[in-house]
């Protein structure tokens, strides 16, 4: 269930305004938006997480307390990650790429993909097995060394209770300094 969150994780360097085009975006439309982005500084980041709201209506009441009180937990946490100079000269090519790839035999395709300024607005649906869909919605902000972005997913799928999740959180990263490991 958290697999998609971690290709969107990769992607938290973007970040909000835009329109929905009739066709989904390829690749290398994708690619070429996210150029337009400032590229982020080499260094060492955190990334802050605000669970908004997380719900599976056909959850029992206790188990649907223990999974938020999972979640929260997960918040919490301020994740760090060093971003390397090599990294960071890529831009944002391999993180577009993992996402239209999916993960766990997702199928993903932007339906949206708009960049104005240091905003960006996305949208990307999934497809997996045994007829699991993922819609979820990106928008923020995003600069050489931070970034501010709102997600909402709502998966859908027989194997879960009720037949549908939703989480919504915003993710707050921010380049702290340089790396702290030596291999950086």
């Amino acid at each position: 269930m958290l697999r998609p969150l971690s290709a969107v994780a990769a992607v938290l360097a973007l970040t909000a305004c835009g329109s929905e085009p009739s066709e989904p975006r390829t690749v290398d439309e994708v690619i070429a938006e996210a150029g337009e982005l400032d590229s982020p500084r080499p260094g060492q980041y955190e990334t802050k997480v605000e669970l908004i709201e997380f719900s599976i209506p056909g959850l029992p009441p206790q188990q649907a307390d223990q999974m938020k009180s999972m979640m929260g937990k997960m918040q919490a946490e301020n994740n760090a990650y060093c971003l390397t100079e090599a990294e960071a000269k890529k831009g944002f090519e391999d993180q577009v790429r993992k996402m239209t790839q999916g993960e766990g035999q997702m199928d993903c395709q932007f339906g949206r993909f708009d960049v104005d300024g240091g905003k960006l607005d996305a949208q990307l649906t999934c497809k997996g097995p045994q007829g699991m869909t993922a819609e979820m919605t990106l928008d923020g902000t995003t600069g050489a060394e931070s970034s501010s972005m709102h997600m909402t997913m709502v998966q859908k799928a027989a194997m879960i209770p009720g037949g549908e999740m939703r989480m919504e959180m915003k993710m707050d990263s921010k380049r702290v300094g340089e790396c702290l490991s030596a291999g950086a």
